[in-house]
């Protein structure tokens, strides 16, 4: 491993790449094959479309797997341990219950947004829908509407806060 040399330039490296990418979407999206499975089955093959020796294929994929979740990993806990704070300590609720009173009822999904916007600062996207979900179905059931409406201005809000503050 140490002394394997890449040989492919850029432009058969990129169609590897997207034929990877192409392969994933049907396994997943046509057979219904779990995404972790077809993630490390596609990815042993691309190692080996890539000119990987085949002794190198599988450290190749745990330094690459374990850098990649030693990096996120850290960092999507500690938002689920601030979330679990927020929502045990009940500032989730009265933050989304103080923004429908400022906002109206009318204006709850702004509201949610507006507190999911708010929370995206210290919580990675999933930890806060996770710590959200309880209140949007709280107030979809207090105000008798459709959980979508409610749910998608604060999965939008998150969304927003986790492209651009990491």
């Amino acid at each position: 491993m140490d002394t394997w040399e890449p040989t492919l330039g850029a432009g058969p490296l990129l169609g590897i790449a997207v034929a990877a990418i192409a392969v994933i979407l049907i396994l997943v999206i046509h057979f219904k094959v779990h995404a972790f499975v077809t993630l490390v089955t596609v990815s042993a093959l691309t190692a080996l479309a890539a000119g990987i020796p085949l002794d190198g294929v599988v450290p190749t994929m745990t330094s690459g797997f374990g850098s990649t979740l030693g990096s996120v990993a850290l960092l999507v806990g500690l938002g689920a341990m601030i979330g679990r704070l927020a929502e045990t300590s009940g500032g989730a609720k009265t933050l989304a219950d103080a923004l429908v009173k400022l906002f109206g009822e009318n204006k709850a999904p702004l509201a949610l947004g507006m507190t999911s916007l708010i929370m995206g600062f210290p919580i990675f996207f999933d930890a806060g829908l996770m710590v959200m979900l309880p209140v949007i179905f709280a107030v979809a059931r207090r105000l008798d509407g459709p959980v979508l409406a409610y749910g998608i201005p604060a999965a939008g809000a998150f969304s927003v806060m986790h492209v651009f503050v990491p």
